[in-house]
């Protein structure tokens, strides 16, 4: 069986142009309608596939269904874990950084390893700034303390306040 007998046969006042087109038409509709049935076919195996993992309750009677309860794959929870950041520090007439790792990134953290690394009481270092670029004094919190990234670097200011009898120390980028 032939491509042309089986979807087209000329009628006795047509030309060679117009049987031509006619074929070629005819042709590229079978063509179509092989790769509409081959794309669907593939959709629908790709979609078998994707459900068999899916576990599903077979029917069965009221007291059953209920006592059974469908388990679903559930979105994993992001945990952002707390690892050890390095930052490297120095005091403005010192030439070689000192390192600093914060085992937990927070503040109580920051303030236990500074008092340790300068020698000073722990209970009295009571307030950290960072002083940005612009020159703007902030106040630090744990939330910028979690923004520090491995390795940064920072010039350290810290100065005695007499009468509080406390440590403030200003980290300058």
């Amino acid at each position: 069986m032939s491509f042309q007998s089986e979807f087209w046969e000329p009628s006795p006042g047509t030309t060679v142009t117009q049987q031509a087109q006619v074929q070629d038409n005819s042709f590229l509709a079978f063509i179509r309608e092989r790769e509409t049935k081959r794309t669907i076919s593939q959709a629908l195996t790709a979609a078998n596939e994707s459900t068999q993992h899916l576990s599903i309750a077979a029917q069965s009677s009221p007291e059953q269904d209920q006592q059974e309860e469908v388990t679903r794959p559930t979105k994993a929870a992001r945990l952002q874990k707390n690892s050890p950041v390095t930052i490297y520090v120095k005091k403005s007439d010192e030439k070689i950084y000192n390192a600093l790792c914060i085992s937990t990134p927070t503040l109580e953290c920051l303030k236990d390893e500074v008092a340790a690394k300068y020698a000073i009481p722990k209970n009295m270092v009571a307030k950290l700034y960072k002083r940005s670029k612009k020159g703007l004094l902030i106040h630090m919190d744990n939330r910028m303390v979690e923004q520090f990234q491995d390795e940064d670097d920072f010039n350290v200011d810290i100065s005695f306040i007499n009468k509080d009898g406390i440590f403030e120390v200003t980290f300058m980028y």
